[in-house]
């Protein structure tokens, strides 16, 4: 091994005393929060969006998972049962998926039929008519904005395709969290906190 091999890179040294905390100590972990940071405060202005511009378009009082649902049963035209939908906004909580649609099928903005052992939902006329209000409004203001930017386009799909990238590591982190065991790795918690009690099974 060269010395430049084991020396640490950029990448991996220490951040300045000033600039390090507990989630980033090195550039990487820093430009990861940074970016964890990044999808919080996007997501965020995006419920508040999508939740005013639903309310500009209809008085109907609708919460930002159901302003989604509401888009992705309408994608591409075709119907969608609960686990296509869930599988397109990755959602794991599907009673609380079941029911935001439940609510949009009582509002009339979805309807619902069996096909076969599931049901698949369509939006109806009233639906459609709030979804393309939505997009109006979106295009005035929001996608006239972007159209300004320089390369915008392409900087977007980079960006798509950066956070497919990271979401897939985030569920493959997600996996390895599942199979680890945290009796072996951290010490019971001090101040009153109970000791975690062991997973591992012992021998009838």
């Amino acid at each position: 091994m060269t010395s430049a091999d084991s020396e640490p890179t950029s990448d991996t040294a220490p951040l300045p005393t000033g600039r390090r905390w507990h989630l980033a100590e090195n550039a990487y972990e820093d430009a990861l929060t940074s970016f964890e940071f990044a999808i919080l405060q996007a997501e965020g202005g995006f419920q508040r969006f999508a939740i005013q511009a639903i309310r500009a378009a209809t008085d109907l009082d609708l919460a930002f998972n159901e302003i989604v649902a509401l888009h992705v049963v309408r994608m591409q035209e075709r119907s969608k049962d609960t686990a296509t939908i869930a599988q397109l906004t990755n959602r794991e909580d599907l009673p609380n998926l079941q029911y935001n649609l439940r609510k949009l099928v009582s509002l009339g903005l979805l309807e619902r039929r069996k096909a076969g052992t599931s049901s698949v939902f369509t939006v109806t006329e009233k639906g459609r008519a709030v979804t393309d209000r939505y997009a109006q409004l979106r295009r005035e203001t929001l996608v006239s904005n972007l159209e300004e930017l320089s390369d915008i386009t392409t900087k977007l799909r980079h960006a798509s395709r950066s956070m497919q990238v990271l979401t897939g590591l985030y569920e493959a982190a997600s996996r390895e969290l599942a199979t680890l065991n945290t009796a072996v790795l951290f010490e019971p918690l001090e101040n009153g906190s109970r000791p975690r009690r062991s997973t591992k099974r012992t021998s009838d």
